[in-house]
């Protein structure tokens, strides 16, 4: 029996979905196998490993940054037998070594066979949401989504078709860009802008006068004194043998002499004994810590005023009327419409001094920042005393600090310290922003999307409400950009998504039960189309279900991504022959575009192998990829023998050297490093917001704001109501929401709420106990662990977990109780006021006993 029939014959798609046969094709899968669900919790078996052979390399392109790659062994009929990581080069620590997967990479062939694995299209028959589906040819799937584009395109405009953000997947040729020419053959489509990942931080990093990755390399911590990690946890989300966590913790391996102070409300894995010290502070207050230190830094006279006149705007009042002049000369128009926005008068000086303008406010003292963030007055003056005797101080803020309701003004308050500390410039210091990623970068090449002519862009994390509230949505309200003007509204509701690789259709998404219901409701969004492997909680909403392949039954050409550090390496993937039915996405793409009678324009006269024979060839041409190691050779083909391709560059990167030491101007107003951000302050003044919204306002100054659902959220009852502030953060086991449906990562990493044993005695829980963590907004229920990992008054809980709400199980609000323990159950959807950014580490919960 070959290996397909036998898997067809032996396996499932996902219980509860309703199987009948329905269509034909040439591909249409065999009518008298037994399609008959097994339990969800039972995986596809493949054969008994026998005799093995090295099939090639794939790679697991989940978003974590790393790219790993994989080393695959199959039996004999083709099967998987196990996998395999990096291990034919020989590891030189600081040079080139071997790029060793985490175990979410080596759980592949469990993920490849999970029991959820999707099998053919399928057409929804039940409401929305179910997850009720029969099967359908790929013909009558691709002329499905081929009659639907026609018509929601010519009923509403193009802008009413979305393709939602996505990285389940990171491929470079097979990628979903395959869909954008499906779309843009149709006319175009409403674009976004961002990501929930980086978005207050991209933002942030942007009004200040660097980028959110333009750190220094983290290899030059060889030459720090002092390393002070703010919300920075690398050794979880990027734990694998080639990216951030490993040069962190070989860093410090080479410089053991180097103070480790990490600040963060949970005792990370990052830590470990690598660290010092660890200060837990209480979510979102971030920038209250950085404002006392700096405020020691200001009264100790430690700060240089010629390197702040040299490289700082903002910083005292003199540099703010400077600018102010200077723009007021300027020949260019748009410079000089800026000056308006600046005051003088408030400045970072005065601010954090507590005198001028700001006397009202008090000073930024230590003892005020401690009552906030509940790191001690004596260990802010502490921390602040040890950075100003350092030689070389690296800082860094981490990514998790952006995701909160003003996310952008503690990653700015934190960006500050290095300039106010002269810690930046140098080896060994850095700007406070992320480290420098990709100094060994090869690079692969992908494909064109072809031109959208749709210029309208929301923000990523608006598409629920482009579905329900469009009239309301416009430039000054929600940034929609393309519109005439700042206050046109959105031309059309969003009638129709294409979700793919992407589980923040529900999952990922803010406030859960709302999108549930705005996506149940088919008046609203009128056509789904999901494609993906697995039967995720977002497929579940699909109108049209399309099977991907696998990265394992996929072939590529993959880049080590963007967070590699000082790895560099390229995999030539081999795919094994697919599952089933499914097809991967070039061919999904030319099926519909069979069907929209676009087929010449979609393809433009080449195979799939052509495609990827000259996509290669483009990436080979490049002259960084001429450092690979070995040299790549003419063809994919020939790539696909070798595997892997390695390269690596030990040279430190020192952040901000070209401005610092080059002299060369950055990208504000006032070519400097912007303390008052001229941008913000026109932001601010030309835009609306919430005033019934704690905190939702836009000022030039980093500041340390109140907002709704933080420590000082002086909501009404909040306190009684909703006493514990709960933070999400990474676990090993996943990645975002990748690979929870793999039962040994869920028994390495349990899905838990972290309690601090004061919060549990006070609730009368026990290690262990089932617990219902709820808000307004929704309840979930997963087990409780009580830890002294985390400080009181805040429980974590890991993000990404499948969200399996109970319908016969309602909440005191009606929502349905998630038992999947999906912490946005309990996150809400409101965009920060800057960067319309993912504010969902703000959450304010009670724990109770089930």
């Amino acid at each position: 029996m070959k290996r397909r029939t036998f898997l067809q014959a032996t396996s499932a798609l996902t219980a509860g979905a309703v199987l009948v046969g329905c269509g034909s094709d040439d591909k249409a899968p065999n009518k008298d196998i037994d399609w008959t669900p097994l339990e969800p919790s039972i995986p596809i078996p493949p054969t008994e490993p026998g005799a093995t052979t090295a099939y090639g390399y794939s790679a697991c392109l989940v978003n974590c940054g790393s790219n790993c790659p994989v080393k695959v062994f199959t039996n004999e009929d083709g099967s998987i037998a196990n996998i395999e990581t990096d291990h034919e080069i020989e590891d030189e620590a600081g040079k080139i070594h071997q790029v060793r997967a985490c175990a979410r990479g080596r759980s592949l062939k469990q993920r490849t066979y999970a029991a959820d694995r999707l099998k053919q299209p399928m057409k929804r028959v039940g409401p929305r949401g179910e997850g009720q589906f029969v099967p359908i040819t790929w013909e009558e799937a691709a002329q499905e989504i081929a009659k639907e584009l026609e018509r929601i395109a010519g009923q509403y405009g193009n802008e009413s078709i979305l393709k939602i953000y996505g990285t389940g997947a990171y491929y470079s040729v097979k990628s979903s860009n395959w869909f954008s020419r499906i779309l843009n053959l149709n006319g175009g489509y409403l674009r976004y802008q961002g990501n929930y990942s980086w978005q207050q931080l991209n933002y942030a990093s942007k009004a200040t006068g660097h980028y959110g990755t333009s750190g220094s390399s983290l290899n030059s911590i060889v030459h720090s004194d002092l390393f002070l990690g703010i919300g920075y946890n690398p050794n979880e989300m990027r734990q694998s043998g080639s990216g951030e966590g490993r040069d962190f913790s070989e860093a410090l391996k080479a410089n053991p002499n180097c103070e480790v102070i990490m600040v963060d409300p949970r005792y990370t894995d990052s830590c470990l004994g690598k660290e010092n010290e660890w200060h837990g502070i209480r979510p979102g207050t971030d920038s209250a810590f950085a404002e006392a230190l700096m405020y020691e830094a200001i009264i100790a006279g430690h700060v240089d005023q010629t390197f702040m006149d040299k490289h700082v705007s903002g910083f005292d009042k003199a540099s703010l009327e400077a600018l102010k002049a200077a723009l007021e000369l300027d020949t260019d128009e748009a410079k000089k419409d800026l000056a308006q926005y600046v005051d003088p008068a408030e400045n970072f000086h005065d601010y954090i001094m507590g005198v001028g303008k700001f006397v009202s406010e008090g000073a930024k003292t230590p003892a005020w920042a401690a009552a906030i963030c509940g790191i001690s007055e004596a260990a802010i003056k502490s921390i602040a005393s040890k950075i100003m005797s350092a030689k070389n101080a690296f800082i860094v803020t981490g990514a998790g600090v952006n995701r909160h309701a003003n996310g952008e003004q503690a990653m700015r308050s934190c960006y500050m310290l290095p300039w106010v500390f002269n810690q930046v410039g140098r080896l060994g210091t850095s700007n406070g922003a992320m480290p420098s990623q990709g100094r060994s970068s090869l690079s692969a090449s992908g494909i064109s999307g072809l031109t959208n002519p749709i210029e309208t862009t929301i923000s990523f994390y608006n598409w629920e409400e482009a579905i329900r509230n469009h009239a309301n949505m416009t430039g000054r309200s929600h940034d929609v950009r393309g519109l005439e003007d700042l206050d046109t509204p959105l031309k059309t509701p969003v009638k129709a998504i294409f979700a793919l690789n992407s589980n923040a259709l529900i999952n990922q998404h803010s406030e859960t039960s709302l999108t549930a219901k705005t996506l149940a409701d088919e008046s609203l969004c009128e056509f789904i189309v999901v494609s993906d492997c697995w039967m995720t909680p977002s497929a579940k909403f699909a109108d049209i279900l399309l099977p991907d392949t696998s990265w394992l039954e996929t072939d590529d050409f993959a880049s080590a991504s963007y967070a590699a550090g000082n790895t560099g390496y390229l995999t030539a993937m081999r795919g094994i022959e697919p599952m089933f039915d499914c097809r991967n996405y070039f061919e999904q793409g030319l099926a519909i575009a069979k069907a929209m009678g676009k087929e010449a324009e979609y393809t433009e006269g080449k195979t799939e192998e052509e495609w990827m024979e000259e996509a290669y060839a483009k990436a080979a041409a490049k002259a960084n990829n001429a450092n690979a190691i070995p040299a790549l050779p003419a063809t994919f083909k020939e790539a696909q023998d070798i595997g892997i391709f390695h390269y690596s560059n030990p040279e430190p990167v020192i952040s901000m050297d070209s401005f610092v030491n080059g002299g060369e101007a950055l990208g504000t107003a006032s070519g400097k490093i912007e303390m008052y951000s001229v941008a913000m302050a026109k932001f601010g003044a030309e835009r609306t917001f919430d005033a019934d919204v704690q905190g939702d306002y836009v000022t030039a100054l980093p500041k340390y704001q109140r907002t709704w659902g933080g420590y000082e959220d002086t909501t009404q009852d909040v306190d009684t109501d909703f006493p514990l502030q709960l933070v999400g953060y990474h676990t090993k086991g996943r990645t975002h929401s990748s690979f929870h449906n793999v039962p040994w990562l869920r028994e390495a990493v349990e899905d838990a709420v972290w309690m601090n044993p004061k919060d549990a005695a006070e609730r009368g829980l026990t290690d262990g106990d089932i617990v219902q963590v709820s808000n307004q907004y929704g309840t979930l229920e997963v087990p409780v662990r009580i830890t002294l990992r985390v400080m009181p008054n805040v429980a974590a809980l890991g993000q990404g977990a499948w969200y399996m709400p109970n319908k016969s199980r309602l909440d005191a609000n009606g929502n349905p109780i998630d038992e999947g323990g999906c912490i946005n159950t309990v996150t809400r959807y409101k965009p920060s006021p800057y960067a319309k950014g993912n504010p969902q580490h703000t959450n304010r919960v009670q724990v109770k006993a089930k």
